[in-house]
């Protein structure tokens, strides 16, 4: 399975690259612009480097040959660079024994020796500074002019190339500015496009009256105004749909009423030769008729779920009459039900969704093995869950077999079962009451429905 990485880690993962490739290009730029690095590298800390070279001299004068040593060594204690003093023809003065690589000694013996100098040499990499300052003459004479050279393996961790301390301090101050840039922008993406996932997946299970606020100017003001299009259409579709349904059952009461009377009054005179026809037609008329009564249950449950009134309804009793109503010969049902459960539902709702799923289940799966209700809850929901062993279902017909006239089976017999309408009126209820139905396979076989509802408290 394909690993999900939310968008919010994809955009920062990006404004970190960018980041990282602006300061790539900047570096570029400077190096191109300056030809070496040394006027930036020495930029931020050559007023501390010549400071510190004209207090060492001013040192130097004051401090005897023979100890000038052990100045040096203090000072490269101190600064974690090693210095050494040189005069301008390249002669080491004081410092530890070194024979310079050769563009070092080039700067130092320069005659037009700047006031200081950045060099870089490879195998092994050092790196070098030179500072031109006066060197005091042991007889008491004029002080003659010298160089000192600071040498250190690495950039870092010295006093005097870069501070790590600052150039920690420069790059949280550059992710805290672009996190400040880049996270209202991220929240308001990231937050509008969970909104807008959150209403799809309630319309998806059939809550039509969810609302996107579609007050943004930008396109996800215009993604929401759609998604709030699309909903309203839907519920016209689907109340125009059940409002239809219900309308054609309402009109085939009557006539369907006629024909059993009509067909009684036959009964009653017919011969014997007729009576089993006239048996056939009573038959096939009070099939219609439940399924009509089936299309005005789904259509009443369905056309105007906003109006229902939930009230707590005890989910023991409920169950109970269920039971005692559906109940049958030939199967056995096991309930556990606690008697202290209770949800927020419309009591005939209620009844009807649970009547419905025992009478499925006692007519694919009632000689199969007992049939099994039991509830468990909490403080926010209860679930009722109508479990059988029998067949199940195919993987793919666990969420088809909840729309309307919807089997499994390749034929519509009425021995095979009804007219694909009971778990449509299952799902209609339980919308109704604010809750959610759902079907899963048990292992080894089996087939459980869930019903879950908000708990009565």
């Amino acid at each position: 399975m394909k690993r999900r990485v939310p968008l919010s880690a994809k955009i920062l993962s990006l404004a970190l690259l960018n980041l990282l490739l602006l300061g790539v290009t900047l570096l570029g730029l400077a190096g191109v612009q300056l030809q070496n690095l040394s006027s930036l590298l020495l930029a931020p800390t050559r007023d501390r480097v010549l400071a510190d070279a004209r207090l060492l001299a001013l040192e130097l004068m004051e401090t005897p040959v023979s100890f000038r040593e052990q100045l040096l060594e203090k000072h490269t204690q101190a600064r974690r660079v090693t210095y050494y003093l040189f005069d301008t023809h390249g002669i080491r003065v004081a410092g530890p024994q070194m024979l310079l690589p050769p563009i070092v000694h080039a700067r130092v013996t320069q005659g037009s020796l700047a006031e200081s100098f950045f060099v870089t040499t490879r195998n092994p990499t050092r790196y070098w500074v030179g500072v031109r300052i006066p060197i005091g003459s042991p007889d008491g004479a004029d002080p003659l002019p010298g160089v000192l050279v600071l040498m250190s393996p690495s950039l870092f961790g010295n006093a005097y190339f870069l501070d790590l301390a600052l150039v920690g301090l420069v790059l949280l101050l550059v992710v805290l500015v672009s996190v400040a840039c880049w996270l209202p922008l991220v929240r308001g993406l990231t937050g509008g496009l969970s909104r807008v996932t959150c209403a799809t997946e309630r319309i998806a299970e059939g809550d039509f009256d969810v609302k996107v606020p579609s007050d943004r100017s930008d396109e996800l003001g215009q993604l929401g105004a759609a998604v709030n299009r699309m909903a309203g259409r839907l519920a016209g579709f689907v109340k125009g749909q059940k409002r239809f349904l219900g309308d054609i059952a309402h009109e085939l009461c009557s006539p369907i009423a006629r024909v059993q009377f009509a067909l009684g009054v036959l009964e009653r005179s017919a011969d014997e030769t007729q009576l089993e026809q006239v048996r056939d037609v009573r038959e096939e008329v009070e099939q219609m008729s439940t399924l009509v009564a089936e299309l005005l249950s789904f259509s009443k449950a369905g056309m105007q779920p906003a109006g229902v009134q939930r009230i707590p309804v005890g989910v023991a009793e409920t169950v109970r009459r269920a039971v005692l109503r559906e109940s049958s010969p030939n199967a056995t049902i096991e309930v556990l039900v606690d008697e202290e459960l209770k949800v927020l539902a419309d009591p005939d709702y209620l009844f009807r969704s649970i009547a419905n799923l025992v009478r499925n289940s006692i007519r694919y799966a009632g000689e199969s093995g007992p049939i099994r209700i039991f509830a468990e809850g909490d403080r926010q929901n209860v679930v009722i869950t109508v479990a059988d062993l029998g067949p199940g279902l195919p993987e793919d017909a666990l969420e088809a077999v909840f729309a309307p006239f919807h089997r499994p089976e390749p034929a519509r017999s009425r021995e095979t079962g009804g007219v694909g309408l009971g778990l449509a009126i299952v799902k209609s209820c339980v919308e109704a009451c604010k809750g959610t139905v759902r079907c899963r396979n048990q292992q080894p076989r089996g087939l459980a429905v869930e019903i879950r509802l908000a708990a009565a408290l």
